[in-house]
């Protein structure tokens, strides 16, 4: 049974967020899509900072928020749902200690235990003021940890740190959810950090899920070019009504064509780390540009075969709408 259970809309100025989720105890979702896509007020509404237009929130089977019932709605401190942003909210006036400990029925040694696991050991006597930006988000999710809530929110809480840090701040925030067994859902706009959080994926464009599918299979098998141009989709060749999507590290140098293999011009060297990037130019029945990755340079001008096996294609104003429920 799931946990959460919430089919509801928020209306906004430029469009309604119409989101239907289903979150299973202990799972971890990623919530995935560019800057106003509606991520944030997503998960605004499920911590009670937003009001429903239409549908309800539930929460362990008990009604969090109703647009058909507004006034049984739950006050956002009575909820049991975390919400951890950037702005780490701390009390400047308590230790780091009281900070992680504020929340209601805390316990003191088992806060003093998620201090020492979550490396703020020798810093539980401190003051918010003396600590870096990195020691500040990891007291603010301690103490979300320590709240013990039925669902944490997260809205992109380590973007501002250094990448090093906020990779170890998220495997170490999945570490400590899979140990407690609590559901969360992280609003990110990066693959890689909903990759290295989830188990599912739902992909936000303009206030719709337009899929939800695992990190790999998302990739594989994006279900529009929306979703496919935020995972990382660079090429797009047409054919008539038909739009292949290639990702540059699904497109491989072959040595003779075959009847899905196209040809392509070399148009353009970017570096990328030890590799090179290429840019082409296809030739022949399908026309556009993409990439591909290389270990070796090749000339410019040069006249070149490849395979983008299980590449995508969509057909013309395709459009595809999903729901975060269980599959």
């Amino acid at each position: 049974m799931p946990v959460l259970v919430a089919d509801f809309e928020v209306a906004r100025r430029e469009f309604s967020v119409r989101v239907n989720v289903q979150v299973r105890p202990g799972e971890r979702v990623a919530l995935l899509g560019r800057s106003g896509a509606g991520k944030t007020t997503t998960v605004e509404a499920l911590a009670g900072l937003q009001r429903l237009s239409r549908g309800e929130i539930r929460l362990g089977g008990r009604l969090l928020s109703s647009a058909w019932y507004p006034t049984a709605d739950v006050p956002p401190g009575r909820r049991r749902v975390g919400l951890l942003r950037q702005d780490t909210g701390l009390f400047p006036h308590l230790t780091v200690l009281q900070n992680i400990g504020y929340a209601r029925e805390a316990d003191p040694a088992a806060a003093r235990a998620t201090a020492e696991r979550l490396g703020l050991g020798a810093l539980v006597g401190a003051r918010p003021r003396g600590l870096s930006g990195g020691e500040a988000q990891r007291v603010s999710l301690a103490r979300a940890l320590q709240a013990k809530v039925g669902l944490l929110c997260l809205d992109e809480p380590f973007t501002s740190l250094d990448r090093p840090l906020s990779v170890e701040l998220l495997e170490l925030l999945r570490r400590e959810l899979d140990g407690s067994g609590t559901s969360a859902i992280l609003v990110t706009h990066q693959l890689e950090e909903a990759q290295a959080f989830a188990q599912r994926l739902a992909v936000l464009h303009r206030g719709e899920i337009l899929q939800v599918a695992d990190a790999r299979d998302l990739v594989l098998r994006p279900a529009s070019r929306e979703v496919a141009e935020l995972v990382g989709y660079r090429g797009w060749l047409s054919s008539g009504p038909q739009t292949m999507g290639l990702h540059p590290d699904r497109v491989y140098p072959v040595a003779a064509a075959d009847d899905w293999e196209i040809s392509a011009r070399v148009v353009g060297l970017v570096p990328q780390g030890a590799r090179i990037e290429l840019e082409l130019e296809a030739e022949g029945r399908w026309r556009g540009r993409f990439r591909c990755r290389s270990d070796r340079s090749v000339p410019i001008g040069e006249l070149m075969w490849f395979a983008c096996p299980g590449a995508p294609i969509f057909r013309t104003a395709e459009q595809h709408r999903g729901a975060l429920s269980d599959p």
